[in-house]
């Protein structure tokens, strides 16, 4: 029906909104016996008029991605993992003024790693979150690329509301901060309800908005593949994704990437059973592993009703079609058809220290498709121990190229198996470059980042790099009072040198004897032209 729609949209813009170039240059057309040509606006309001009755069909019962704190815009964004998710159960959609008026609601649960005034909050966040907007459609099609595109444009006035439903647990980070704790619970305004407060006013303003950003719907003529993603697109352009088209070159179902923390859960999907049979391919590219199961759509909504009722339970019952151990090896699964609308349910491995990070991609099963090209279109991941965001082509390419360091994630014990702080407190990392090719020259030094497992630094090495600075190692420190200790390293080589920018997780190992991995460090790969 969809499609259907976009179809119609098309041919009505064949006159006045085709644009050939960046200039916006239009098409001629005449008038006819028949009438004047349509305005956009009466184009809007039809679009709205076709949409409106079948809007809430599509998205309720949907698990709409969250995104982290490093989230990209443009069309990089749709590479971005999500940390959590927003199950859309309320729904309703009417024309109100010529324009679509939606208004969307249900429960949610997201990652949330924040600090302020001396206490962190590092947790799964449940919400009840609320949202109304009206839009206008504009439409544009692309000659070029044969990329047609629907803007969905919101008007002032975007209301969003995020209640968090669970215990917002809030951790002094040291001496000081014990000590307001505990006079903030004598005054009656303890931190954790601080932080509860804190979550609902940040998260009602991100969810107002990314939805006050607009959406864009684009649909490829050429592979017959549609896409959907927040913030208003350039015509012709659609979202990058974590995999590329399907092993036959035709259209996917999912292409998204998640990551989930130890206790938490991932939902791929739903896939509708009228799919028939379908290929999954998914990679682990950080942390200890992972499992995939395929669950009913019906059961889970009881689990997570129960869930949300305070009953504990283990994951949701359904066929494991994956484990993931190894980071860097994709898999591919062909699912037989299921006699029920399904999802996906994403949990890392038990005893797991790190969080997992995955890419998917769902395809419906064409029967003139081979196994082995199905077998190579999964094996062109990167070699593990450098999973990419991306496929980077190996081979030295002469040119310099910048580095960003990120973020890093570090394991919650040592590769001894204790803490990394003498009281059991959480690591203050940094990071240090050095250029192994060049007899081990400091090549850039981040801050010290207080007690944080996911230390952020968005740190830009000096000037670009040549390939005969390479390799360079990135090694991770803990600040201590006496004597740092080395977290880990990781070394990246002038073969791992992308032609276009990339971002990149590299494994941290521990030194020594217990070598082990103890965390992961991301960085971006931005080669000069």
């Amino acid at each position: 029906m969809a499609h259907r729609i976009l179809g119609l949209a098309i041919l009505l813009t064949g006159c006045g909104q085709v644009a050939y170039d960046q200039g916006q240059q239009q098409a001629e057309c005449n008038e006819t016996a028949g009438g004047e040509e349509g305005t956009p606006d009466e184009l809007s309001e039809l679009m709205a008029e076709l949409m409106a009755p079948r809007i809430c069909e599509q998205v309720t019962g949907s698990f709409i991605g969250l995104p982290g704190e490093e989230s990209h815009e443009g069309p990089e964004a749709g590479r971005d993992a999500a940390v959590g998710r927003w199950w859309i159960r309320r729904c309703e959609a009417r024309v109100e003024d010529d324009r679509l008026r939606v208004s969307i609601g249900g429960p949610g649960w997201t990652w949330l790693d924040r600090e302020s005034t001396g206490f962190r909050v590092r947790q799964y966040l449940r919400f009840d979150g609320e949202a109304t907007f009206s839009a206008s459609f504009h439409v544009g099609y692309d000659a070029r690329t044969r990329i047609a595109s629907i803007w969905l444009h919101p008007s002032p006035g975007v209301t969003a509301h995020v209640e968090p439903t669970g215990l917002v647990q809030a951790e002094a980070t040291g001496v000081f901060s014990s000590l307001l704790g505990g006079i903030l619970d004598m005054t009656g305004s303890s931190a954790n309800d601080r932080a509860q407060l804190q979550a609902a006013e940040e998260g009602s303003q991100r969810l107002q908005e990314r939805l006050a950003a607009g959406f864009t719907v684009t649909y490829q003529l050429d592979t017959a593949q549609m896409d959907f993603m927040l913030g208003e697109l350039p015509r012709g352009q659609t979202p990058l994704r974590p995999w590329e088209m399907g092993p036959d070159g035709g259209a996917w179902l999912v292409n998204e990437r998640s990551a989930v923390w130890p206790g938490g859960m991932d939902v791929v999907g739903p896939i509708a059973s009228e799919q028939g049979e379908v290929s999954l391919d998914v990679e682990l590219e950080e942390g200890d592993g992972a499992e995939v199961r395929r669950v009913c759509e019906d059961t889970l909504h009881r689990w997570l009703d129960a869930a949300w009722n305070g009953q504990r339970q283990g994951p949701p019952q359904g066929d494991r079609i994956a484990e993931l151990r190894s980071t860097g090896s994709p898999r591919s699964v062909r699912l037989d058809t299921a006699d029920c609308r399904s999802v996906l349910v994403v949990t890392p491995l038990s005893g797991s220290s790190l969080p997992a990070q995955l890419r998917y991609r769902v395809t419906p099963v064409v029967e003139a498709e081979s196994g082995a090209a199905t077998a190579q279109a999964g094996a062109q991941g990167p070699r593990p121990g450098a999973t990419s965001s991306t496929v980077v082509p190996s081979g030295t390419r002469g040119g310099a190229v910048r580095v960003e360091v990120r973020s890093v994630t570090v394991a919650a014990e040592n590769a001894s198996g204790g803490s990394w702080d003498v009281i059991g407190g959480d690591p203050d990392p940094y990071v240090v470059v050095v250029s192994i090719a060049r007899d081990g020259r400091e090549l850039a030094r981040s801050p010290v980042v207080d007690d944080n497992r996911e230390a952020r630094f968005g740190l830009w090495l000096p000037g670009a790099l040549r390939p005969d600075d390479f390799p360079i190692r990135f090694v991770v420190y803990d600040e201590d009072t006496v004597n740092d200790e080395v977290i880990g390293t990781a070394d990246l080589e002038a073969s791992q040198i992308p032609e276009r920018a990339t971002d990149m997780t590299l494994d941290l190992r521990a030194p020594g004897a217990r070598s082990g991995q103890t965390g992961v460090i991301r960085i971006r790969l931005q080669p000069e032209r």
